[in-house]
């Protein structure tokens, strides 16, 4: 069985959701089949390699977000509606239509599976000019917001997999009759589904002189944006003591820049980079401030972690902000000051305690498991 994944380095989440998915298939294979010669391949769709064209589609992509936010804003809205969003899932899978097709030329997959609309949209045009091919494969999407968009809805995928159930209803009303669809929640890495990873010691330093304060998490996505550095000079205005472990990502501008500043803040600060034990970091803190990526927000609600959402990126961000606000797990900053909210929420244990709760109860926490189990039964 050959499974080819496929991804799209535009922020980490769907590149994240990619490799929790093939860490899942290939432990399996090891337990089930030691010795069979199923194959699992993540490729990078907006690879330059892959295609130039794809290559460039990201990086105008990243550039919108940096210089025109508002605009990606009405884009995302104005293709959302069913006419617009089907012409636009036309140009899309038409412009990816030649890279997905040497594609499946080299590596003739079993199963294709998308984490990103652009591939997704380039493998349903193929579907449905070779309907009759000997060379048919099993399509899937993994859904990796907490929002169904127009962009996703195509007629030739065999399952989709989406966070909510709510999402599941409202795909399925635009569905064919035998498509599939399961809310399975959005696949994270495994080491999610162990408790008690971190502690709050191991990110601190040796000889601190404060007495147990509460531990705060900032990150900005893999990218690591989302106003990091004003987020932590804004937290000078909370007296209480903080321990504050950031992470940069990939933003190594921005790393530099924190460990110049770092004598300037008033609490503990402790910087990270890029990092692989994002589980141990999170089970460490009382609090997580964000920007509203959907795997970043999954992966707290695995780890019990009450946010403070802000910076959204205009579209599926704002509607992944809202889905864990409504539900009590999370607080919208909007225009408020970041340290006005920190203080409400930590001046109060219940508050806290109670989005702790809140965010605990929304976690899926073996999604990337069940969708492996389903693909599986369904080939």
């Amino acid at each position: 069985m050959k499974i080819l994944i496929l991804s799209a380095s535009i922020g980490a989440g769907h590149t994240k959701a990619a490799e929790s998915l093939k860490k899942i298939f290939e432990r399996q294979e090891k337990i089930s089949a030691p010795h069979s010669e199923s194959e699992v391949e993540i490729v990078d769709f907006m690879a330059r390699e892959i295609s130039t064209v794809n290559f460039f589609t990201k990086k105008l992509y990243l550039a919108a977000l940096k210089f025109i936010p508002d605009l990606y804003d009405r884009i995302y809205k104005f293709t959302g509606a069913k006419k617009i969003g089907t012409l636009t899932r036309l140009v899309i899978s038409s412009l990816m239509y030649f890279p997905f097709k040497r594609l499946l030329k080299k590596f003739k997959p079993d199963i294709v599976l998308c984490t990103h609309p652009f591939p997704e949209a380039a493998a349903a045009i193929w579907k449905f000019l070779h309907a009759k091919s000997a060379r048919n494969f099993l399509l899937a999407a993994v859904l990796t917001d907490y929002s169904l968009h127009e962009i996703w809805i195509f007629s030739e995928v065999d399952v989709y997999f989406v966070a909510t159930q709510e999402m599941k209803d409202e795909l399925a009303a635009q569905s064919r009759p035998n498509q599939e669809i399961y809310a399975t929640g959005i696949p994270i890495d495994s080491e999610f589904r162990e408790q008690g990873l971190g502690n709050r010691e191991q990110f601190t330093t040796p000889h601190s002189s404060l007495l147990t304060p509460h531990s705060i998490l900032i990150m900005g996505g893999g990218l690591g944006l989302g106003s990091i550095e004003e987020t932590l000079q804004d937290l000078n205005n909370v007296e209480t003591p903080l321990k504050i472990l950031v992470v940069a990502g990939q933003n190594q501008k921005l790393l530099a820049r924190l460990k110049s500043l770092q004598k300037n803040f008033r609490h503990e600060v402790k910087l990270f980079g890029y990092v692989e034990n994002v589980g141990e970091l999170m089970s460490a803190a009382d609090l997580l401030i964000t920007k509203p990526g959907a795997l970043t927000m999954t992966e707290a609600f695995a780890a019990g972690l009450p946010m403070i959402l802000h910076a959204p990126i205009p579209g599926p961000e704002a509607q992944n902000a809202l889905y864990a606000e409504s539900h009590g797990a999370a607080v919208s900053a909007g225009n408020s000051k970041i340290s006005e909210i920190v203080k409400k929420i930590l001046s109060d244990k219940s508050t806290l305690d109670t989005m702790k709760v809140n965010a605990k109860s929304l976690s899926k926490v073996n999604a990337a498991a069940e969708i492996v189990a389903r693909l599986k039964n369904l080939l």
